[in-house]
């Protein structure tokens, strides 16, 4: 089918043949014309199939014609900012594209003026609890990946944010868009929706099982692979002899790291890769170069690369690019690459069909995931092929994986809603928008999700009791015939936190006195089930159980002595101490190493307490004024990882916690400082530069005040939400100079908490 048949807007048209979209796919040609007639719609073909252009297509009509905002739902950063980018093509047409995946604490009023918003699931569940006016607007839903839906920590949101949307605007069209899954019907079922299922792909691809130097596929096909002393290495020679690249999925960080570095040396001889200077500050770590960021660009520089989250989003952003570009031909990654953005190769290999989960110990990943990780083989209008390629160890291996995997169909989906955990925040979200009044009228909107439709709901009434009794007793709610919010559940749910997570803060807020320090403080906020604890080590139990003594009689939250309860607590106060090590300047490459964490670990916990000690302020507002004061400086201090004294410094956009220190050590300690600073004087501190000057004299040119941490201060733009808290990269010569005034201090630290 031609994109000409289209009941299209002729400029959509012209736009789309220019991109090179003449000819539709086969599943893009039943599934448009369907989009375009206004029907719900879900649509499940493999990767690369196509299926984002069947999203857009219906996104620009709506928009164009239809006069509809749009609302791009995607269940991770990195894709909304793929989506958005992608769309922004077409947004010479006449509309205006928007992402937002940030600040979960507000209407996002400037959105009113965009057409389409790129927003994740929980940006859009929580647009809907603010009341977001402009959201009446929204005429199409597309619902991207929909297929993670049965992930237990995305999922729910997403579930439930669809589940209001249709019961608000019955005329709302939803487009969903899912990877090859079994029950895709089931899903159509409860969206009221048609639905296009096809196995077809662009590109063939073939599934198989390697094992003593062959590789058998789906199709009865078989390749013998050069024998040589690894495995691995030559199942990636062998695709890149052919002119292909190649993606090496394993089940631990340390695995991919470990690899990338083995195979770089052989890498190197079959690629030409330069990096210029920026790349390699880029991939080092930027203004704090670290060990893996060095490993990393000694990787890549050699033609291959690791990629997994203990990267921050720019190495991974780089790597990925490279990778499309075709200078890297080959990425050692973990699964979360394969749910990520659209990375295709020539052979795609699975190592790993295990991985050590800490209930269950070494658990089978499920076919899905698999499924996933095979549908990135292939590159269209590249290959001629894909081969996604599993490792068997012996006979009864291969047949375990060629049965069990290669040969077999997708688990099904199914919601994990039902769980009281996760119902606690969704309950109390609907509460708090009066959406429902009752628990009668709680448990009739779970009938309408699609936990409701593939369940019979039994015992569904006793835990909304459960939940409303908890919420009615920690009082965020009240029960005077029907339910209402009280202002401590209202503000919970409108911060988008965990209610167990509020009342720990409320509870913490109420023990702060004058004498409270820092530690305790943030320590309360990585408790809460928020933020996501740090496996404590081997190497850490002397450390934390150090800090539990100096602490014992200080900590805001109470000390557990139930075995398990007393595990969890360490990884709380583990997760604390990086806290305590960041906001006291310790360089990213100290912090990594003596945590056995990567940069990306960091900036995840430094966003989660980011975000929860903005509501610990928040909820000290509401019970303890008083001390506000004592908080509001920690979320400059926490956003940036710097002492006190450089919170006014790091307020100047462009100026992160290196150069911060940087000028606060050549005694300009203040915006006013620098207003009085001559432009070219300032030019010359290393890390600064003319641009930066420029900009830093623009931003200081009115200033007469001192400054103090103010609320409107705490909130990241949607670019740096996406990056690095630290600000702009600095020279490497600049860079060097600097870690020379500083390298006595830090010899003189006995162990990293020695501040």
């Amino acid at each position: 089918m031609n994109v000409s048949e289209l009941d299209l807007p002729g400029k959509v048209i012209d736009a789309l043949k220019e991109k090179g979209y003449g000819t539709l796919y086969p599943p893009q040609a039943e599934a448009i014309p369907l989009a375009l007639s206004g029907r719900n719609l879900v649509v499940a073909v493999p990767t690369a199939s196509g299926k984002s252009l069947i999203g857009y297509i219906a996104a620009m009509k709506a928009v164009l014609e239809d006069h509809q905002k749009v609302l791009y739902i995607v269940p991770l950063k990195a894709l909304a900012s793929e989506k958005r980018d992608d769309l922004e093509e077409f947004s010479h047409l006449g509309f205006k594209v928007a992402m937002s995946t940030g600040d979960l604490d507000s209407e996002e009023t400037w959105l009113k003026d965009a057409d389409i918003i790129v927003a994740t699931s929980e940006k859009a569940d929580s647009l809907l609890r603010h009341g977001t006016q402009w959201m009446k607007d929204v005429g199409l839903v597309i619902a991207d990946e929909i297929h993670m839906i049965h992930e237990p920590d995305r999922g729910p949101t997403l579930e439930v944010a669809l589940t209001k949307m249709m019961i608000k605007n019955p005329a709302l069209q939803i487009i969903a868009l899912s990877a090859t899954i079994s029950n895709a019907m089931e899903l159509a079922e409860w969206l009221d929706a048609e639905l296009v299922k096809s196995d077809w792909r662009p590109t063939k691809l073939k599934e198989g099982v390697y094992l003593d130097w062959e590789i058998r596929f789906d199709d009865g096909t078989s390749h013998a692979v050069s024998e040589s002393k690894d495995e691995i290495w030559s199942l990636i020679s062998d695709a890149i002899a052919e002119g292909g690249q190649c993606l090496v999925f394993v089940n631990a960080r340390r695995s991919t790291e470990s690899l990338a570095v083995k195979y770089s040396k052989e890498m190197k001889k079959l690629t030409e890769v330069s990096l210029s200077d920026q790349e390699c500050a880029m991939l080092e770590g930027e203004s704090e170069s670290t060990a893996i960021g060095r490993k990393l660009a000694l990787c890549v520089n050699n033609g291959i690369a690791f990629h997994h989250a203990g990267l921050t989003y720019k190495q991974r952003k780089c790597v990925e690019q490279a990778f499309k570009a075709g200078r890297i031909k080959c990425i050692v990654a973990t699964p979360t690459l394969a749910a990520g953005v659209n990375i295709p190769a020539r052979r795609v290999i699975v190592r790993d069909t295990k991985r050590f989960e800490s209930n269950s110990g070494n658990t089978p990943i499920p076919v899905m995931e698999i499924k996933q990780m095979c549908g990135r083989a292939g590159r269209p209008r590249y290959d001629p092929y894909g081969e996604a390629i599993l490792i068997a160890k012996s006979y009864d291996d291969y047949e375990h994986l060629m049965n069990d995997y290669v040969m077999c169909d997708s688990e099904n989906i199914i919601s994990k809603l039902g769980n009281e955990k996760v119902l606690r925040s969704h309950i109390l979200g609907l509460i708090a928008t009066e959406d429902v009044r009752s628990e009668d009228g709680i448990v009739e909107f779970l009938k309408r999700t699609f936990y409701g439709s593939q369940s019979q709901l039994y015992g569904i009434e006793g835990m909304v009791e459960d939940v409303v009794d908890f919420l009615e007793e920690e009082e965020m709610i009240e029960r005077t015939g029907s339910l209402s919010p009280l202002p401590f559940g209202k503000r919970a749910s409108d911060l988008y936190i965990d209610p167990q997570s509020a009342v720990i803060l409320k509870n913490a807020v109420n023990k702060i006195t004058d004498e409270t320090e820092v530690f305790p403080i943030i320590h309360a906020v990585t408790s809460t089930p928020d933020v996501l604890g740090m496996f404590p080590k081997k190497g850490d139990q002397e450390r934390l159980e150090g800090l539990t003594e100096e602490f014992e009689n200080k900590f805001l939250v109470p000390v557990p002595e139930d075995y398990y309860e007393r595990e969890l607590f360490m990884g709380d106060l583990k997760t604390a101490d990086l806290i305590m090590a960041w906001i006291s300047e310790t360089d990213e490459d100290t912090i990594t190493d003596v945590m056995g964490i990567g940069p990306g670990d960091i900036r995840s916990r430094v966003d989660s307490v980011d975000w929860l000690l903005y509501a610990f302020t928040e909820i000290a507002l509401i019970f303890r004024p008083d001390v506000v004061g004592k908080l509001r400086p920690l979320l400059t201090r926490v956003r940036y990882g710097v002492s006190e004294e450089l919170c006014d410094l790091v307020s100047l956009k462009g100026v992160g916690r290196a150069r911060a220190r940087i000028l606060y050590d050549r005694g300009y300690t203040n915006k006013s400082d620098i207003a009085t600073l001559d432009q070219t004087t300032l030019a010359h501190i290393p890390g600064i530069g003319n641009a930066l000057a420029k900009s830093l004299k623009e931003q200081t040119g009115r200033i007469s005040q001192p400054y103090y941490p103010k609320e409107d201060d705490i909130f990241p733009t949607e670019e740096e939400m996406m990056s690095d808290p630290i600000g702009e990269p600095i020279p490497e010569d600049e860079l060097k100079e600097m870690k020379k005034g500083r390298k006595a201090e830090l010899k003189k630290q006995s162990n990293l908490f020695d501040f």
